[in-house]
């Protein structure tokens, strides 16, 4: 299963691209036939009546997109949360780049149940938290549910590998997004300037 939901990933990567790319193509008008397209409800509408990208509509994200902007939406709430506190954030980044590191050693439900078992105050469980929710989240492997060691307990194998792909494709963004926006161990004690 962990196979087929990266291979399915994939495959709607590729739609989403062929889509946006088609609707970034120019109109061509239509010569010669003047037949009317009729299309089933559940069909998506024909190319000419999607959305343009410079429309009001946002665009379709890819995966990676929603991965990225998820974690960025989070990260810069924290900075903004921990603006007086470098220990915490600096606390946060080293955590962060540690979690995948230890899901490939471990699996991801022994490193969740070690993020958790400090308490909902410590840092480990704002990572914790934010992983849970991504991997909640409606495409996600653990949809709709909140709390990520109840997800994991109450879900079978397959559905348990594809989490544990998708927390690390995930935890990638955090890692990199926690290193741009929140204080690191090397930077100097008094912290810095955050964008």
């Amino acid at each position: 299963m962990a196979k087929n939901y990266a291979k399915e990933q994939r495959r709607l990567e590729k739609e989403r691209e062929k889509e946006r790319q088609a609707a970034q193509a120019p109109a061509t008008p239509v010569t010669g036939s003047t037949k009317a397209v009729t299309t089933s409800p559940s069909a998506p509408p024909p190319r000419h009546e999607r959305a343009h990208p410079m429309s009001s509509q946002p665009p379709l994200a890819t995966p990676e997109q929603q991965r990225a902007a998820f974690a960025l939406k989070h990260i810069q709430a924290l900075r903004d949360e921990w603006q007086d506190k470098p220990k915490e954030q600096k606390e946060f980044n080293s955590h962060a780049s540690a979690m995948p590191f230890m899901i490939r050693a471990n699996g991801l439900g022994q490193t969740a149940a070690f993020y958790r078992r400090k308490g909902t105050d410590h840092v480990y469980y704002r990572l914790y938290e934010l992983l849970g929710d991504w991997l909640a989240e409606l495409e996600c492997p653990f949809s709709g549910q909140r709390d990520l060691l109840t997800a994991i307990t109450q879900s079978d194998q397959d559905a348990y590998l594809a989490a544990q792909i998708e927390a690390l494709l995930f935890l990638d963004w955090v890692k990199k997004l926690a290193s741009a926006f929140l204080a690191r161990e090397d930077d100097a004690d008094e912290g810095r300037a955050t964008p």
